[in-house]
């Protein structure tokens, strides 16, 4: 019974994306090649700013359920629904499943794969909000659910993917407004939050430090005109669960390669104690994170940020 689960839900993967028990795309064909950003900033003169890059895959974007922060922790969900105003975010989800639609607006609730869900944004945002209260951080979020780094997000060479292209287009589309605007960015960091779908398959599990090592190589060169110093990579560990099969692969390849540079920082999502068997009560989604999970994911990345 076990096995016939498994196979059940490594099929829903790959041909659904297992995104939110919802409609969003597991393989991206025909990812947008150019972006719009139409405001949300108000103008300023030469002001300093920390920029965040959030990317991966469905538990980037955000499967947690706002209805369950508000039922199991009330105090953040009403913190979260305020927003934060002084961490703003642009956002893309599966090609515009969900956006801001060209807009830097208050970081909150909603802003993952449907009004009705959240991603690492909200736990970002709520420690960053409350660290740096007086200045103005700004998120750039682009993700895919089910997407694929080796394949995906890079071409299956190691090289530069249709999705690479894609987050990198909307990244310095993003920036170049902000600099419009007066905006002096800087990126701090990347959060990356992927490779459950690299880990469905041995042969891109066991190349997920190669993988890796190319991504974050050509993000540095090809973003280093937006950091004055090399930006810190912030890989979170996937879930140790029978789904993803090759976890302990691609965990370990996350580990290997933080390992190669002080900027570079791994962290185990097992270890945190994140879950993702508690929701929906009854029929949980255990590909992805539960929603006091999800919280706590963002404010993990957001730590390392200075």
């Amino acid at each position: 019974m076990k096995k016939i689960l498994l196979f059940v839900l490594l099929i829903a993967l790959i041909f659904c994306g297992i995104s939110c028990k919802q409609k969003t795309v597991a393989t991206p064909i025909g990812a947008l090649t150019s972006f719009a950003v139409e405001g949300g900033v108000s103008t300023v003169t030469n002001q300093p700013a920390k920029v965040v890059l959030l990317y991966g895959q469905s538990n980037a974007t955000g499967c947690a359920i706002n209805a369950y922060l508000n039922q199991k922790s009330p105090s953040d969900y009403a913190e979260a629904e305020a927003g934060y105003a002084n961490v703003l975010i642009n956002f893309i989800t599966e090609n515009g499943n969900n956006s801001s639609g060209g807009y830097f607006v208050p970081t909150t609730l909603g802003q993952g794969a449907s009004k009705d869900h959240f991603g690492p944004e909200v736990g970002i945002a709520s420690d960053l909000s409350a660290r740096f209260p007086n200045e103005t951080v700004f998120i750039i979020k682009y993700s895919w659910g089910g997407s694929v780094l080796a394949n995906q997000w890079l071409d299956g060479n190691g090289e530069r993917g249709e999705l690479y292209a894609a987050a990198l287009n909307f990244t310095k589309t993003s920036l170049d407004f902000l600099r419009g605007q007066g905006y002096l960015p800087e990126i701090a960091a990347v959060c990356w939050m992927q490779g459950e779908s690299d880990a469905v398959d041995k042969g891109t599990a066991k190349e997920y430090y190669r993988n890796t090592k190319n991504f974050v190589s050509d993000l540095r060169k090809d973003l280093k005109d937006y950091s004055s110093t090399p930006f810190l990579f912030l890989d979170a560990g996937i879930a140790e669960i029978d789904v993803w099969k090759h976890f302990e692969i691609v965990n370990q390849a996350k580990a290997r390669f933080a390992k190669t540079d002080d900027n570079n920082i791994y962290f185990s999502t097992t270890a945190l104690g994140l879950t993702t068997d508690q929701e929906p009560e009854g029929s949980p989604d255990i590909a992805h994170y539960d929603a006091q999970s999800a919280l706590i994911l963002g404010k993990e990345f957001a730590k390392y940020i200075r």
